[in-house]
């Protein structure tokens, strides 16, 4: 029964050369830069989707206390210094609204509130009877 061994050659020890070390530095490289990335976008997107409930909920606010209390004036416009942040623009219009025999109703009018924060902005409408 014959075995076979390895006989290492002379001058050369077990281990890894220079170019495999850079082989693998650069692949390490490589996913690291894409992990970054990836955490990046995920970073971004939830700042989005808080920036976008904070919205909401200011709307949703708004909206409460506007049903209570009306408008005086067309138009109301809180700065974002003044709320958090988030600037908030108030209009209320006339609405023409007719019933089934085709005769405008009096006093109908569409309120509409505009949120903005940074970038990103939403609004949200509602007729009210005034």
């Amino acid at each position: 029964m014959t075995m076979n061994r390895t006989v290492p050659r002379p001058g050369r020890q077990g281990g890894f050369t220079l170019f495999e070390v850079l082989i693998a530095l650069g692949v390490f490289a490589i996913a690291v830069v894409g992990l970054i990335t990836a955490l990046n976008t995920a970073m971004q997107a939830a700042i989005e989707v808080r920036e976008r409930s904070l919205l909401r909920a200011e709307l949703e606010s708004q909206l409460a206390v506007r049903l209570g209390i009306p408008l005086d004036s067309d138009t109301l416009v809180i700065e974002a210094k003044d709320n958090r942040g988030i600037r908030v623009e108030e209009t209320i219009v006339p609405y023409p609204l007719k019933n089934k025999d085709d005769e405008e109703i009096a006093n109908i009018k569409k309120l509409t509130i505009t949120a903005t924060l940074n970038q990103q902005s939403d609004s949200a409408s509602i007729l009210v009877n005034q």
